[in-house]
């Protein structure tokens, strides 16, 4: 998939920063910031801002986030508590909010927490209606699943309409993330979605790194601070993506 000039492909990680600022004024700050420096693909975690509650502000916020980002590649997401986030909202709050966000055509894609919808797949198709690129994400902070379960999970997202398939688990042991990357990988060679994959915590942290292995599309690097346990500094990520590179 091609997007503003920005080839995203399985197998060929790109670097993808998440705002995490608390206040609409600060997150656009960080948004020119990253801009600047051509971060290709920048994230807003909307569940972090004060002002999450107000449409209005959240909407005009992300207008000004679309102009600053023009050239980059832009997500907007509002993570559950109960997917490791901050906000409150129950299904409805949430149904309401992304499908006020893709009908204003803001950002490139929308992340949806597949598993938080008792219609997961219709209420994809809705927001693919409206033009919007859709990620199915699940993260579990618990535990990594049993690689059968894995696959199960990752098979019912793809199967909806969305373009990226994203998983997120926290392991216990190595095994955990050997098993994890293993399973990841199968899955990418077979899908025809796009997709990315992260074993979480410092132990899962060789996962981030190894996109061109568990089959990624994107992997996450921290501005400042980090939005999930295990995060590389961005340029930091970068630089070590670029070393490993080099044949």
């Amino acid at each position: 998939m091609r997007i503003k000039n920005i080839e995203l492909s399985n197998f060929n990680p790109t670097v993808c920063v998440s705002i995490i600022d608390n206040t609409i004024a600060r997150a656009l700050e960080t948004a020119r910031v990253l801009a600047l420096r051509e971060v290709k693909v920048i994230e807003w975690r909307l569940d972090y801002l004060e002002e999450l509650n107000d449409k209005d502000a959240i909407i005009n916020g992300l207008k000004e986030f679309s102009g600053i980002c023009e050239k980059n590649i832009t997500i907007a997401t509002i993570r559950t508590k109960a997917q490791g986030g901050r906000s409150g909202f129950n299904e409805s709050e949430l149904e309401l909010y992304l499908s006020l966000i893709a009908n204003n055509k803001c950002v490139d894609f929308i992340d949806v927490e597949y598993y938080t919808f008792e219609r997961p797949r219709a209420f994809v198709e809705s927001l693919k209606s409206l033009g919007t690129n859709v990620i199915c994400s699940h993260h579990d902070f618990n535990e990594t699943p049993e690689d059968e379960m894995t696959l199960t999970l990752l098979e019912e997202m793809e199967c909806s309409d969305c373009d990226i398939v994203k998983m997120a688990v926290m392991p216990e042991n190595a095994t955990d993330v050997a098993r994890f990357m293993d399973v990841c990988n199968c899955f990418a060679n077979e899908t025809k979605k796009l997709f990315v994959s992260m074993s979480m915590g410092d132990i899962g942290r060789v996962s981030r790194l190894a996109g061109n292995v568990t089959g990624s599309c994107l992997t996450f690097g921290a501005h400042n601070k980090t939005s999930a346990p295990g995060q590389i500094e961005y340029k930091k990520l970068i630089e070590i993506m670029d070393i490993m590179s080099i044949e």
